[in-house]
């Protein structure tokens, strides 16, 4: 099974599809140089990144829980414009968000158990694939990236409390940890699904579409809705703030 997935890798193209056009928002994303980015290669070829982003000033652990729960099944209306909450995550290079196999609680959205599915881009590198979630709640959140049923390497969000919000960090460990095996698939993906110019686009991406939420993700926690649909008076920048 392992062998065969190999020779899928390296025979699988690079993901193509259609981009989502451009969102207009009226916040600006914060630079790659606003946070701590660090990604290093360790002896059995797995990859290491580790980033924290901008103080969240304002938001809370729970309401950081909130907003990924809600995720890939709620919208908010702009102004006269009505978009999914993945595409004010990020406006430029978020596509489309499921949940394939839903929570062990039946609760709709992320949650422990559920397989989520996501297209998005680093600039112009393509990146589509799943993650069971394993970990959830309002400390932080544990995906596994996931395909076949087989786990390559996991992701770490942790939310802590501070005085005047939340400090957020990821930990992830790309690739596979299997003895003899692992590092060939290692070596795989490094070069093939990951290289480094991808790698650093992922690190500016990460840090744009987190350090966004300081810019909406107050206003939208406590905007009007009707279920899974919100409202956001948002204008201009000089409303943010």
């Amino acid at each position: 099974m392992i062998i065969l997935l190999i020779i899928g890798f390296l025979l699988k193209p690079m993901p193509s599809f259609e981009h989502s056009s451009p969102r207009e928002l009226p916040w600006a994303l914060p630079d790659i140089n606003q946070a701590y980015t660090n990604y290093q290669y360790l002896d059995n070829g797995q990859i290491l990144i580790e980033i924290t982003h901008v103080p969240l000033i304002n938001i809370t652990p729970k309401m950081l829980a909130w907003f990924y729960q809600n995720l890939p099944i709620s919208t908010v209306q702009i102004d006269q414009t009505t978009l999914p909450w993945y595409h004010i995550f990020h406006p430029t290079e978020h596509g489309v968000i499921n949940v394939v196999e839903p929570a062990t609680s039946n609760l709709p959205g992320m949650g422990v158990g559920a397989l989520i599915q996501r297209k998005e881009w680093f600039g112009d590198f393509n990146s589509q694939g799943a993650g069971r979630i394993i970990n959830f709640s309002e400390q932080g959140m544990t995906i596994k990236p996931e395909l076949a049923g087989l786990h390559f390497g996991q992701i770490e969000h942790s939310f802590i409390q501070t005085n005047k919000g939340s400090q957020y960090t990821v930990k992830i460990l790309i690739g596979s940890d299997l003895p003899v095996l692992g590092p060939i698939i290692n070596l795989v993906i490094r070069y093939k699904m990951f290289p480094e110019p991808m790698i650093k686009q992922w690190l500016r991406h990460q840090v744009e579409e987190v350090g966004s939420l300081n810019s909406f993700l107050p206003q939208l926690y406590g905007a009007k809705h009707n279920e899974h649909h919100y409202r956001l008076q948002l204008s201009t920048q000089a409303e943010l703030n």
